[in-house]
């Protein structure tokens, strides 16, 4: 999505700006070629600081589990799966959910994600329902299917958590995520213990790859989904 308004822009700067047109072309160029060549793994790596390794969490006795939803898409099937990575939220949620249980603890997962892609299920009835299958009990799970971004997922688990007794929490999405969610629900007051489900590796290559505009997409928009935070908190909107 970030690389398509940029190219959106250089398409518009093409068509109004004429006298520079050869200039702009070129510059837009280099822009993509780099974006899709060596500087995808710098901007992966930059996204990624200080939660490119998987951790362990410490296991209080009243544990919340928190999984962040990361969309929904249709496989070839047609069935409705977890888009991308996230079916390794839903995995690494299932065990330390049963792991949690064998060690006797009090455990509760949430699950956060509406439906910004307007499929028949929401993240949270989907991941939930695969989270159940891999064993989690029904009743130690809570559905939130109104979120749309991140910052909702924060506030509505807030909501959940207000009236509920617990110990530790942990927060569950992907290395790339990680950062700009910790900070949306360090703005809630909460402080859930980052574990990471999947870990974006930074690779580069000195032609254009499609695998470095997928890399470099991904980490922009998390890099301008930080700073549109730090703005908006600025400014008091949020």
């Amino acid at each position: 999505m970030v690389l398509i308004c940029l190219l959106l822009m250089f398409i518009a700067l093409f068509i109004v700006w004429k006298k520079r047109r050869v200039a702009i072309f070129l510059v837009a160029g280099a822009v993509f070629w780099l974006l899709g060549s060596w500087i995808a793994g710098p901007l992966v790596r930059l996204a990624n600081l200080g939660h490119d390794t998987m951790n362990d969490p410490r296991f209080g006795a009243r544990m919340v589990i928190i999984v962040l939803g990361g969309g929904t898409q249709y496989d070839r099937h047609r069935h409705l799966v977890p888009m991308g990575d996230s079916m390794t939220r839903v995995d690494l949620g299932a065990s330390l959910y049963k792991r949690c249980i064998e060690m006797e603890k009090e455990c509760l997962v949430v699950v956060s994600g509406g439906n910004p892609q307007h499929h028949e299920q929401s993240e949270a009835d989907l991941y939930g329902a695969l989270l159940v299958d891999r064993g989690v009990k029904r009743s130690d799970l809570i559905l939130e299917d109104k979120s749309l971004d991140t910052y909702e997922n924060a506030r509505n688990t807030e909501k959940i958590l207000r009236s509920r007794q617990y110990d530790t929490s942990v927060l569950i999405t992907s290395s790339l995520h990680m950062r700009r969610a910790l900070l949306a629900f360090e703005a809630f007051d909460l402080h859930p213990q980052p574990v990471v489900a999947f870990i974006r590796n930074p690779k580069s290559w000195w032609v254009p790859h499609p695998e470095g505009w997928i890399d470099s997409n991904s980490a922009l928009r998390e890099l301008l989904g930080i700073v549109r935070f730090h703005l908006l908190r600025w400014i008091g909107w949020w």
